[in-house]
């Protein structure tokens, strides 16, 4: 009998560390190669809130016609009709631009009772549970969207199955890492994860494609994966509301930048509490403003947040309300040249300025008496995914001795009449 194995890739990191890249590089089609302008906006709950009167009546009739037939937590920001009117600067005029969100993009809880501090202390348990604890570590709008990879990195509490020597030596034959057994074996037969799955989501067509980081081995519907940790029981609830069966709860996981907000439903069900419904970075608490960046040869817009630390400003690019990348417009600390003082973040823009394929973000920074441009060079780790290396100080020192005005097209222009020099540094 022919043997089938399915190998199921690994996905990208949720934030992705800047690191220097030397491995090969992809071409762009025309499309993909497009620049992208910024306009800055400070997020503001009063902006949230706002909308101008005379408009109102216009933005309702365009977002029932582009939500109609969606649920609430379905329903994206691109799914609301901005209006793009612009001030003389060409900043985008927040009290015109910002709409209701939905529930998931809202960054603020539903209205319901407070949870007791006994409530929490309870859930905090529950969530730390081993098979309950992957649901708390990335963003995803709906059950459909779970990373199931983290769910089931460490085996979820599931007991493992017995297996054949037969089906132990096709996971090893399908298996790029290892030809043996050398830590700890995970093997989960599939009717246990569809059943958890269904437990925790109410989903019932599950996909076994679904599931990174393991191998499936489909002639005998196991998953296989060798581990050498363990997860930790660092998720602490800090406030909760409920309203109906619908629970919200604020939560920090230990090593995670930013708090998330987790929504549950109550089942009824004493062996499964609770129903995983969608889990939210709440990005804006630390975040000091936001630039919306559009690609002019499509529709798309990119949200990058910008977050004050002690070494410079961080860009991080927001995708449905998760942090995606995290980018350092600074140098290597072994340059020794502290640009920190430059904390105010003035423009960005992206475009292929080293002519490879792969897009550069170009920042200008500030420390509000003088302006300097950061060159970030795109590149792929080694996964062929797209970041961002640090800068280069001989770049932005260059730029600033021949550059006369440093503003972010300018820096662009300079660059592209100039690929030798720019290439040598």
């Amino acid at each position: 009998m022919k043997k089938i194995v399915n190998v199921v890739a690994g996905v990208v990191t949720t934030t992705i560390v800047l690191s220097g890249c030397s491995s090969a590089q992809l071409k762009l089609n025309s499309k993909e190669n497009a620049d992208l302008e910024v306009s800055v906006e400070n997020f503001s709950e009063d902006e949230i809130n706002a909308t101008s009167d005379d408009s109102e009546d216009d933005i309702s009739k365009n977002e029932n016609d582009a939500t109609e037939g969606k649920s609430e937590e379905d329903i994206t920001e691109e799914d609301v009709v901005e209006d793009d009117t612009t001030d003389e600067t060409g900043e985008g005029d927040s009290e015109n631009t910002n709409v209701e969100l939905s529930e998931y993009d809202s960054p603020e809880m539903i209205e319901g009772e407070a949870l007791s501090e006994a409530e929490l202390e309870k859930l905090q348990e529950y969530l730390n549970q081993e098979d309950n604890y992957g649901f708390t570590l990335a963003s995803y709008k709906n059950a459909d969207q779970i990373d199931w990879g983290d769910v089931l990195a460490y085996g979820a509490g599931i007991e493992n199955c017995d297996y054949s020597q037969e089906a132990l030596n096709a996971y090893l034959d399908a298996d790029d890492e290892f030809d043996s057994v050398e830590y700890d074996l995970i093997a989960l037969s599939g009717e246990d994860v569809r059943t958890l799955v269904e437990n925790k989501t109410g989903i019932t067509d599950f996909d076994p494609s679904m599931i990174s980081g393991y191998i499936y081995v489909e002639d005998y519907d196991i998953f296989f994966k060798q581990i050498s940790d363990y997860y930790d029981k660092n998720v602490f609830c800090k406030e909760g509301v409920r309203d109906g069966n619908r629970i919200q709860i604020v939560f920090q996981v230990g090593y995670q930048d930013n708090r998330r907000r987790i929504t549950l439903e109550e089942t009824g069900d004493s062996d499964n509490p609770y129903r995983f419904v969608s889990n939210r970075e709440l990005w804006e608490e630390n975040a000091d403003k936001t630039m919306e960046v559009s690609v002019y040869d499509t529709d798309d817009k990119i949200i990058c947040a910008i977050v004050s630390t002690d070494d410079g400003p961080n860009i991080w690019i927001i995708e449905d309300n998760a942090v995606v990348m995290d980018i350092h417009p600074r140098f290597y600390a072994s340059e020794k040249v502290d640009i920190s003082e430059y904390s105010d973040v003035k423009e960005i823009k992206i475009h292929d300025v080293d002519d490879d394929g792969l897009y550069d973000m170009i920042t200008v920074l500030s420390n509000g008496q003088k302006t300097i441009a950061v060159v970030n060079c795109g590149c792929k780790d080694g996964l062929d995914n797209l970041q961002y290396a640090m800068g280069k100080s001989a770049v932005t020192n260059w730029l600033s001795d021949n550059v006369s005005e440093i503003t972010a097209d300018n820096v662009i222009d300079y660059i592209l009449e100039h690929q030798d020099e720019f290439k040598e540094l």
